[in-house]
C-alpha cells in the first residue's frame, strides 16, 4: 500500500498511488483501515463481506466504497485487513473485505473516521499508465 497523508485543517487527507484502478481502491481503502485503527499482524480474517457499487464516475466510485467499508466495518463493529476487488470499471465494482470482530484489547483506536468527504476529491490515471487519489475523510 502506496499512500501519503496531506495536510488538511479540520480532516485528514491522503494521497493514494497504484499501478492500476484495481489497487488504488484497494489502496484507499487500506488506507482508511491505516488511520483509523492498528491491525494485529498476525490477525486472520475470518469474515468476508461482499460489496457492489454503483456510481455515475469514477470520484462517486471511490466514495460509495469508501463509505461502504466504513458503514459494514462502525455497524458491525469489524476491523478489516483486507480487500479484494473482483471487478471494477468507471461505474461499477464488485469487491469484498476481510476481517475480523473489533477486539479493544487487539485493536488500537487511533483516528475516529466519521466519514469520507467530496471535497476536493481526485482520481487521476496519470501519464505512466498509474493512477492518482486524494481523498479527505472527516475526523
Amino acid at each position: 500500500m502506496m499512500y501519503e497523508m496531506i495536510d488538511h485543517t479540520a480532516d485528514v487527507g491522503v494521497r493514494v498511488g497504484a499501478p492500476n484502478l484495481r489497487d488504488l481502491f484497494v489502496s484507499c481503502a487500506s488506507a482508511l483501515t491505516d488511520i483509523s485503527v492498528d491491525i494485529v499482524k498476525n490477525q486472520i480474517p475470518s469474515i468476508d463481506v461482499p460489496i457492489f457499487i454503483e456510481a455515475p464516475c469514477l470520484e462517486e466510485l471511490l466514495v460509495r466504497w469508501l463509505q461502504e467499508i466504513l458503514f459494514v466495518s462502525e455497524t458491525r463493529r469489524l476491523v478489516f485487513s483486507s480487500f479484494w476487488i473482483d471487478e471494477i470499471d468507471e461505474r461499477h465494482l464488485i469487491g469484498s473485505a476481510k476481517g475480523a470482530k473489533y477486539d479493544p484489547l487487539r485493536h488500537r483506536q487511533k483516528l475516529l473516521v466519521k466519514g469520507v468527504t467530496y471535497h476536493n476529491i481526485d482520481v487521476s490515471k496519470l501519464d505512466d499508465g498509474s493512477w492518482s487519489a486524494k481523498i479527505i475523510f472527516d475526523v
